[in-house]
């Protein structure tokens, strides 16, 4: 079963992470005096370098590590089963990343592409939730009482044998047949299907290739269609912020990478609820807000970094740099942080959960530190890559912000963690001694008291940070710059020179 769930990264990774560095380019090949079939044919042998691989092969050593007991020829059984199943692992990530790619060139495409990824993404979060039902059915009424589960905690035979006849368990199933003294066909067959499907795949690979190289670079465009956006009345488009707001509306819609984010941000929580609704913790509905918050934060974690080299004109622009970081966080509020807030205020009414106000409360105060700390994670851990000019594709490579996503992360979820905690455990304490009420006046008292702290420690760290961010934005704004500009981080830690009274000396 885990060596099942191992195979399954292959096909799940490039889903996730449709915007991941290749290894080698195809468009980097595109000139040389080749049909596109035999270039890709060649790029073929440099598929199987990287991380990946190694790891792949220190797992599939389980088998050698099965068989070996059995003997020389199980041994050898085994030894066979993890090249074969590399072979075909490999072939199968190559050949999904070739297929997202594919997809995501495409305006039609990129929505079923958007759909999958959200998908995964919603498992991800909450796709535990439904196994923690089953454990702790009346959790959401005060019960703690485990239900251990009748059956037997090995792997039913059923499901075992499903797991071994995917492509992912042949290897394993050629092994066991080897080790019992299973006839040739139980051996030969499972390897012979792994070597075919991971040749199939090669082949499909190689075509997938070929065609991006047939496409000549003037048709190497968007597909995106520029329109008007509508811009909310509160907006007034007289002011320097305002300007900035309707320009990140449009450019959250019209920019690929940025869309594709926008997209995980509105579709995973709907699938979560689809998650969470059927199980008998729907109490939790409206702790989805808090999730939607982090997942909007991760989503707007690189966006200076995306604008590349257009951050000339904010530091070329008297005031633009302030002006610039509070049209980001309107823009935000509007497309992600009021539809999380809405929702979650819909989801308090639906679910009568008894916990609502403690989720709600939580969710102001996500949705306040989300709003500050995408911006300023964007500018203190950058991760540029393909300039916003070039960019005409959400595959083409935006740079790697998974630390940045899990740095905010772990911001917005210790802020919002600590805020609940604290009003839990120190302030409803203080204020029931105060004013003494109980049953509904208790309710009411303690409702009140979730919503205004949340909300009070939400504008807090949205107040806190963007003065941090806005600081740090006036003094790094040049070598940030010239960090986007190069494509080298390493500048922003570059040691500083030292003043011209010590070099004198």
């Amino acid at each position: 079963m885990a060596l099942t769930v191992f195979g399954m990264t292959w096909f799940v990774g490039p889903i996730l992470v449709p915007a991941a560095s290749l290894i080698l380019d195809p468009q980097w090949f595109r000139t040389l005096p080749r049909r596109p079939r035999r270039i890709a044919a060649a790029m073929a042998a440099s598929e199987a370098m990287g991380v990946g691989s190694v790891i792949t092969v220190a797992a599939l050593t389980s088998l050698l590590v099965v068989a070996a007991p059995h003997g020389a020829i199980a041994a050898s059984v085994g030894l066979v089963g993890i090249i074969a199943q590399l072979f075909f692992l490999l072939w199968l990530g190559r050949c999904v990343r070739a297929i997202i790619d594919l997809l995501l060139r495409s305006r039609i495409g990129e929505w079923p592409a958007a759909f999958q990824m959200s998908a995964l993404l919603a498992v991800a979060f909450a796709g535990w939730v439904p196994i923690m039902a089953h454990v702790l059915p009346e959790l959401g009424a005060g019960e703690t009482t485990i239900v251990v589960p009748s059956m037997n905690i090995a792997v039913p035979q059923t499901i075992e044998s499903a797991l071994l006849f995917l492509p992912t368990g042949w290897g394993l199933a050629a092994v066991f047949a080897a080790s019992a003294g299973g006839g040739v066909p139980g051996v030969v067959l499972p390897l012979f299907g792994l070597v075919i499907g991971g040749t199939l795949l090669r082949a499909a690979w190689i075509s997938l290739t070929a065609r991006a190289l047939r496409e000549p670079p003037a048709r190497d465009q968007s597909h995106l269609r520029v329109r008007g956006v509508p811009v909310p009345r509160v907006i007034r488009r007289h002011t320097a912020v305002s300007a900035v707001t309707v320009r990140e509306l449009k450019t959250w819609v019209r920019d690929p990478h940025r869309k594709l984010g926008l997209g995980h941000a509105w579709m995973t929580p709907l699938m979560m609820i689809f998650l969470v609704a059927p199980t008998n913790w729907s109490w939790a509905l409206p702790f989805i807000g808090v999730m939607a918050a982090v997942l909007g934060a991760m989503v707007a974690v690189n966006t200076y970094s995306l604008d590349g080299t257009a951050l000339w004109q904010l530091i070329t622009t008297p005031g633009a740099l302030s002006a610039d970081v509070r049209g980001r966080q309107l823009a935000w509020l509007i497309l992600i942080g009021g539809p999380l807030i809405a929702g979650t205020v819909v989801l308090c009414i639906i679910s009568h959960s008894p916990f609502w106000a403690v989720a709600l409360g939580m969710t102001l105060t996500a949705t306040g530190t989300a709003c500050a700390a995408a911006p300023l994670m964007s500018v203190v851990m950058p991760s540029p890559g393909r300039d916003a000019r070039e960019r005409v594709s959400s595959v083409q490579s935006a740079g790697n912000s998974a630390g940045a996503e899990w740095t905010v992360f772990a911001v917005v979820a210790t802020v919002t963690a600590g805020a609940a905690a604290l009003t839990q455990v120190l302030i409803l304490p203080g204020i029931a001694g105060v004013f003494g009420v109980h049953g509904t006046g208790d309710t009411v008292v303690v409702a009140l008291t979730h919503l205004l702290i949340g909300a009070l420690f939400g504008l807090v760290a949205l107040v806190l940070l963007s003065a941090v961010l806005r600081g740090h934005l006036e003094r790094a704004a040049p070598t940030l710059l010239s960090a986007f500009v190069s494509k080298d981080i390493t500048r922003l830690r570059a040691p500083k020179p030292a003043n011209r009274g010590k070099q004198r000396r």
